[in-house]
């Protein structure tokens, strides 16, 4: 690989690993569309190169997070220790789907995705206010502590979901993740942080699954994930004063327009 592509590469990753760190998401939603359309990766390579990268980028970012005591750690591990479960299994999946399903099926949840961001009230994510509860605590000094109500079923059931599609397509998860944890109560900066920290344990499981598979591109996951580490932390320095609705609305309309380009490229080939 040429050495200008290995910067461009690593630019890409700075970028989006920064809107990734800002929203909480793990930025499978652009790596893999970018590495299927611009590089031409195998779809299943796509996704788990994408893994690998979203672990680093979390990794980041979840650090700096927990410096800043914002990820709650109760409500991390009702959706992680589920979740990383699924993306094994959703990962293990990829091998007996064709590619152009698998394309398919990113298309359907990007598209869901970009609607989401768009129109916060679109049905992704619905209350599952079930079964006991627990108390979580939040807030950086003791005069700030909060405590509030939590549902583990609730938790526990999207943290699956958002698990097995990051197996299985390559996007972290944060799309339900995040959702989850503000309808559960939890405001959305410790929403966003504790997303990362889930993301970061259920894409270590996925990656390690299609490192197994062979679906990783080493070369291209080394030079994204460069950046997405730098730009990881320039997003977790940013979340306080970023406008979170205006980039949540810039990246729906986007990925809009990656599943138009992911349709029409396919149909054409």
């Amino acid at each position: 690989m040429a050495p200008i592509d290995l910067i461009l590469l690593c630019l890409l990753g700075v970028m989006i690993g920064a809107v990734s760190a800002l929203l909480g998401v793990g930025g499978g939603f652009f790596y893999v569309p970018a590495l299927v359309l611009i590089f031409g990766l195998d779809p299943r390579v796509a996704v788990g190169t994408s893994l690998a990268i979203i672990t680093c980028t979390t990794f980041s970012a979840s650090i700096g997070y927990g410096l800043r005591g914002q990820v709650l750690m109760k409500s991390a591990a009702y959706l992680a220790l589920p979740g990383m479960v699924f993306a094994a299994l959703g990962a293990l999946i990829t091998v007996f789907l064709p590619s152009q399903l698998l394309v398919a099926i990113f298309c359907v949840v990007l598209l869901f995705m970009g609607i989401k961001m768009i129109y916060r009230k679109f049905p992704l994510v619905f209350p599952l206010l079930i079964g006991p509860c627990r108390g979580e605590s939040y807030g950086r000094s003791p005069a700030e502590q909060r405590t509030l109500c939590i549902y583990p079923v609730h938790l526990v059931s999207w943290g699956s979901l958002a698990g097995f599609m990051s197996g299985l397509t390559g996007i972290g998860g944060g799309i339900v993740n995040v959702p989850a944890l503000t309808i559960a109560g939890i405001p959305i900066h410790y929403a966003v942080a504790t997303s990362s920290a889930v993301i970061l344990i259920t894409s270590l499981f996925a990656t390690g699954t299609h490192v197994a598979l062979g679906h990783v591109s080493f070369v291209i996951f080394i030079a994204i994930a460069v950046g997405a580490v730098l730009g990881a932390q320039a997003g977790v320095h940013l979340s306080p004063r970023a406008p979170p609705r205006t980039l949540e609305i810039a990246v729906g309309m986007l990925l809009i327009v990656v599943v138009a380009a992911l349709v029409i490229s396919h149909t054409l080939s």
